[in-house]
């Protein structure tokens, strides 16, 4: 199994400058990206097959669904397939 290759220790800093929901742009929380920092990588084939099936798997099992709650805050649903 290959090694990801994790964009901080290339010295590349990814900035999330917002978040969209719906069609809607949402400023970024603060810290997000500072949290999200470690996460941030250059996939193996091996991953990216495992993200694909599981992608899929979620899909046959779930309806997923996006709406904005009396809120207005953007929600996003997965209600079970019978």
């Amino acid at each position: 199994m290959d090694k990801p290759i994790y964009l901080i220790d290339l010295g590349i800093k990814v900035k999330v400058t917002h978040l969209e929901f719906g069609g809607e742009k949402i400023p970024t929380p603060v810290g997000l990206s500072e949290l999200l920092e470690p996460a941030w990588v250059i996939p193996t084939e091996e991953m990216l097959e495992k993200r694909k099936k599981f992608k899929q798997e979620i899909e046959e099992q779930y309806e997923r669904s996006e709406y904005k709650n009396e809120k207005g805050r953007w929600v996003t649903c997965f209600i079970k397939k019978k």
